[in-house]
């Protein structure tokens, strides 16, 4: 009973933050125990909070914090220690200080970290001023100990890689996709308006899938870089941007699909009297779901050059007016041929591992 709980708890803590607060806890300890050592400083609170605050939950996030961090400190110290040596009378030089480091800190390239700037540069005119330099090189070091140690524990103690979350999102996007199409081949079939059978909400709700997965995978891009968990947990070439643009250019071709049948519901049967549009034109809809559904990159569906061939002699058959304006029929056929080119593109293969480590150009002779 305790084993099956077990992985249960784990996750559980793992959603709430657990490894980001573990992370953080051995990381200010090792800072902790690292001044003591090195620096011979009984109490470096100082450090051990500078590494609990550059503890993100990736490794890029983490050492962007702790850059922002480094640039915030060096900036207050390159800022007050002129100050303090040179600045007459003392107040004015104070008054100099704070206003530069609080302005400093008010710009965005140091997000929330700009604080540390008007701290580090009211403490550093103060060790200045009151003769006491080697405590000041004491604190830089011991913040610069800190910082070392958050990275240190974030890059080798088990760095997230969010990989399922993206895949849950990438699949949302295609069952959504999926069930567009049909419901459009549906409302095409019973000559109904697609918000009648998709429900008046399909548009907002394919935006919404659409925005989560872009998001998950801009997350997974950022987890995976410097982060030195297996290359079969990194390489996940099939969360490559490339298929989710293609995802993305297929959902705009169903929107205007179904603007166009909602604007013309009748288009796909009255087109021409006498002829049998509807009928191809859904089946047509259906395949192409099929397609988009399985997009999870490599190489593409296997109905997809049946399907594009359907739709080339769908449009030889219903070929423009002499006039020069096209039908109802060429317009529906349109956004479906997009769809279909863009999931012919070719998707991107996963890197080839290479096994020549030692002499990678060597030439390897057939048996």
């Amino acid at each position: 009973m305790l084993s099956a709980r077990l992985p249960a708890l784990l996750a559980r803590i793992g959603r709430a933050g657990g490894a980001e607060a573990a992370r953080a806890a051995v990381a200010a300890g090792l800072t902790w125990q690292a001044c003591a050592r090195l620096l011979h400083i009984p109490a470096p609170c100082t450090g051990a909070v500078a590494a609990v605050l550059i503890v993100e939950t990736t490794v890029a996030a983490t050492v962007s914090a702790a850059t922002r961090y480094t640039a915030g400190c060096l900036l207050g110290a390159l800022l007050a220690v002129p100050a303090a040596l040179y600045a007459r009378p003392p107040m004015a030089g104070l008054a100099l200080v704070v206003f530069a480091s609080a302005l400093l800190a008010r710009h965005g390239f140091l997000g929330h970290h700009g604080l540390h700037v008007p701290m580090t540069a009211l403490l550093t005119f103060a060790l200045v001023r009151g003769g006491h330099p080697d405590e000041l090189a004491a604190h830089l070091a011991e913040i610069l100990l800190g910082i070392g140690s958050g990275l240190l524990c974030s890059v080798l103690l088990f760095p997230a890689v969010r990989v399922r979350s993206a895949e849950r999102a990438l699949e949302d996007l295609r069952l959504r996709v999926a069930r567009c199409l049909d419901g459009l081949a549906d409302a095409v079939v019973r000559r109904e308006r697609p918000r009648g059978v998709l429900g008046p909400a399909w548009e907002d709700d394919l935006g919404t899938a659409l925005i989560r997965a872009r998001a998950a995978v801009d997350e997974t891009h950022e987890s995976l870089r410097w982060n030195v968990r297996p290359a079969a947990r990194r390489r996940r070439w099939h969360l490559d941007h490339r298929v989710l643009r293609t995802l993305t250019d297929v959902a705009g071709q169903v929107t205007a699909a179904g603007r166009l049948l909602d604007a013309h519901p009748g288009a796909a049967e009255g087109s021409r009297p006498g002829s049998a549009f509807a009928q191809p034109y859904a089946r047509l809809l259906r395949t192409t779901a099929l397609c988009a559904y399985s997009c999870r990159g490599g190489r593409p569906h296997p109905a997809l050059p049946a399907a594009r061939q359907a739709l080339a002699r769908l449009g030889a058959h219903g070929c423009d007016p002499p006039d020069g304006t096209g039908g109802p029929d060429q317009r529906l056929l349109r956004p479906l041929s997009s769809a279909l080119t863009c999931l012919s593109a070719p998707a991107p293969a996963p890197p080839a591992r290479s096994h020549r480590l030692l002499d990678p150009l060597r030439h390897a002779p057939r048996r």
